[in-house]
Parts: structure tokens; C-alpha cells; sequence
């Protein structure tokens, strides 16, 4: 269980030291890898206790492909009920792109599941999701 010295990211870094995995501190939180998956934790020192973990850049979307991933995203976002898949858009080297981006959240309280617990199933579902999205486009 969490309590209220617990904030999202304090549960991360302790879920990540007792699975030896290596966190990275970024500007926008914590960035790891488990099992072959890119994860990013956003940390919002004005929201301590809002968890946010995503599986960034999980599809690199075209012009061609903008559709065919819109909707394999909708298919995602119906079937899975903690996960969100969306297209993120960004400007790099002076060029509009866009990727697909799958989010877990979940607001931290007394109640919430232990580290383990919350972060292993953020894990799981979020790698099921991202799964499913590439199955969507075949």
C-alpha cells in the first residue's frame, strides 16, 4: 500500500532498485529498460502522486500510415482499460512527425496497490497493449 510519503516516483525508483533494473533521471522523469521495452515515468512535482508510465515512440506514423495507426490506437484504447495508445506529435530538425506513445495512469492514494503490484501490472499491460497495436496493423 502507499502512503502519503509515497509519491510516483518514489515508487518507481524502489519497484526499479528491488528488480536490479538501472533508472535514468531525465527532465521529464525516469527513463529504464525491461525487457527489450523503452519505459518513461513522467514525473509532475505539482502532481506527486499522479503515476504516469508510457512506452514512448512505439510506431513511427507517415503520412501514409497516419489512418491505419489512428485507428489500430481507437482499437487499444477500447479494449484495454488503464492504457491509452495515442499519436504524439512533435517537431524534429524542422520536421512535423508523429509516433505512437501507450500510457498507464493512475492516481496514487492510501489505497492504491503496493510498488510491486501497481508497477509490475503497468509493465505487463502496457506491453500487451503495445503488442496488440503492432498486431492491429498487420
Amino acid at each position: 500500500m502507499t502512503s502519503k510519503k509515497d509519491t510516483a516516483k518514489s515508487l518507481m525508483l524502489a519497484y526499479l532498485k528491488d528488480h536490479g533494473v538501472e533508472a535514468r533521471r531525465t527532465k521529464v522523469g525516469i527513463n529504464f529498460e525491461c525487457d527489450g521495452w523503452n519505459f518513461l515515468l513522467w514525473h509532475d512535482a505539482d502532481d506527486p502522486m499522479f503515476f504516469r508510465l508510457t512506452l514512448p515512440g512505439i510506431f513511427d506514423v507517415t503520412d501514409e500510415s497516419y489512418a491505419q495507426a489512428l485507428m489500430a490506437c481507437n482499437t487499444i484504447n477500447w479494449r484495454y482499460k488503464v492504457v491509452k495508445a495515442s499519436l504524439y506529435e512533435y517537431e524534429d530538425d524542422g520536421k512535423r512527425r508523429a509516433s505512437v506513445w501507450v500510457c498507464y495512469e493512475q492516481m496514487l492514494d492510501d489505497h492504491s496497490f503496493g510498488a510491486s503490484d501497481l508497477v509490475g501490472n503497468a509493465i505487463s499491460a502496457l506491453v500487451e497493449a503495445a503488442e496488440q497495436f503492432q498486431l492491429e496493423l498487420r
